[in-house]
């Protein structure tokens, strides 16, 4: 029993002892029942202090507070209420008014922002292979004495760059005390020097390298199981560590296979590549060894990662809302979705990185209106 109905009894038994003849018995219990069957029916009491609301109506609200307490505390499931209210909330309201991104006109112009719709492509299904940078055998050449000799004058050392008829070192024939001298086959880089003025250099001994650096030999190493996939003709993109590239095609296949690294030579000679494509570098050598049509395809840029899930972005009223996406073939330029776009539907195809960068900074939910 609750502390104000007690309360309540006390003040009720004292009303009745003091108006009326006392009773044969008193109510042994303070309930709201008994209380009420000692106000007596016929006379009710106004309380003290209570002028207007008489002892029968303050027991049946005191009654009614008591029974609304317990329903509240015995048995009465209030988050009924909130689920109810939950459940009865459209949500589809939260989908219809989704914050987009919005972006000005300017923000639009400066990232250069390009909506495209869905369509199917031709996705190259690449291999990555390790090739080694070497030099070009046909474009590096040594340069060696015609007769015994010993040299006398040196003019060119490793790392000069030097011209076809440059020349490179003075020499006396040992047998006819005759001087004459060496010079560069062609244009291209000392890269070996062998030589010192006083000594004795045989004929045919080496003296000096040179090797045109403007191009080199790019070995790949081809899987077995890949060899009847690439043939002579057939273009590579070799990458560099720093991610720089290089263009070449196949133009010789060897026949045999390695015995230290069990794999075929597949050789491309590179022109014009940079540093990063030295001699002696390692490197990787993509080869796109055949094609597939899908029926949606968007340009690699297009798909950003948001919260370790593969999204792009599409247009919509509220601005630019996130759709997951399920990437599938990909080769340099564009990817296949297998799910989350269809033919047709509009996506951001250039700029989808800056809207990423906007919704991150801007602390919106990354999964408002997202689409699974």
């Amino acid at each position: 029993m609750h502390k104000s109905l007690v309360i309540l009894g006390c003040l009720l038994a004292v009303l009745h002892a003091a108006g009326q003849e006392e009773k044969e018995s008193a109510p042994a219990c303070s309930c709201p029942s008994c209380l009420a069957a000692a106000a007596g029916e016929e006379h009710p009491y106004t309380l003290p202090g209570l002028q207007g609301l008489n002892e029968e109506s303050t027991v049946n609200a005191a009654v009614e507070a008591d029974e609304h307490a317990d329903c509240d505390h015995e048995g009465h499931d209030h988050s009924a209420h909130a689920e109810e209210s939950h459940e009865d909330h459209d949500h589809d309201d939260h989908a219809d008014h989704a914050e987009g991104i919005e972006l000005s006109a300017e923000m639009i112009r400066k990232v250069g922002l390009q909506i495209h719709e869905a369509e199917g492509r031709s996705i190259a299904k690449a291999a990555v292979f390790p090739a080694e940078i070497k030099l070009n055998g046909d474009r590096t050449a040594g340069v060696s004495p015609r007769f015994d000799s010993i040299v006398r004058q040196v003019f060119a050392e490793i790392g000069d760059a030097v011209s076809k008829g440059d020349v490179l070192a003075s020499l006396e024939n040992r047998a006819t005390m005759a001087v004459y001298t060496v010079s560069a086959p062609f244009d291209g880089v000392i890269i070996t020097k062998r030589l010192a003025v006083g000594e004795s250099a045989d004929a045919g001994q080496l003296l000096y390298e040179v090797a045109d650096l403007s191009t080199v030999w790019a070995d790949i190493s081809i899987f077995p199981r890949y060899q009847h996939l690439v043939r002579k003709g057939i273009p590579v993109t070799f990458i560099a560590h720093d991610g720089h590239t290089a263009k070449g095609t196949v133009k010789y296949i060897s026949p045999i296979i390695s015995h230290e690294t069990r794999t075929f030579t597949a050789r491309c000679v590179l022109e014009g590549a940079d540093e990063d494509f030295s001699p002696g570098a390692f490197v990787r050598a993509q080869i796109n060894l055949e094609t597939a049509e899908v029926p949606v395809a968007v340009p690699v840029e297009a798909v950003q990662s948001v919260d370790g899930e593969k999204v792009v972005f599409i247009p919509d009223e509220h601005g630019f809302q996130t759709v997951a996406v399920e990437p599938g073939l990909a080769d340099q330029r564009y990817v296949e979705i297998r799910r989350g776009l269809k033919p047709g539907d509009r996506y951001v195809a250039v700029g989808a990185f800056a809207l990423k960068a906007q919704m991150l900074t801007s602390g919106m939910d990354p999964h408002a209106g997202h689409g699974h």
